[in-house]
């Protein structure tokens, strides 16, 4: 489990490295962040989807964390 926890930080902290922080700072020197933060926030069609599609990408990743830790046990 401890390696498991080790990995996952890993590759959470692999990825705020190398895609989310440069697109934060591509954004702000742009203007991109401007134009969302100006951006009426509407309960639509768009939010429903991101939404829809976030939970179903957290339960791919918990069943793959599940499955690989029932795989070890045996």
């Amino acid at each position: 489990m401890e390696r498991i926890s080790r990995v996952w930080a890993a590759v959470v902290t692999g990825f705020l490295a190398t895609v989310l922080i440069p697109a934060t700072a591509w954004a702000e020197e742009t203007g991109v962040a401007d134009i969302v933060r100006k951006k009426k926030s509407s309960f639509g069609f768009g939010s429903i989807f991101g939404l829809l599609c976030c939970l179903v990408v957290v339960a791919i990743i918990v069943g793959v964390v599940l499955l690989v830790m029932r795989s070890r046990k045996k």
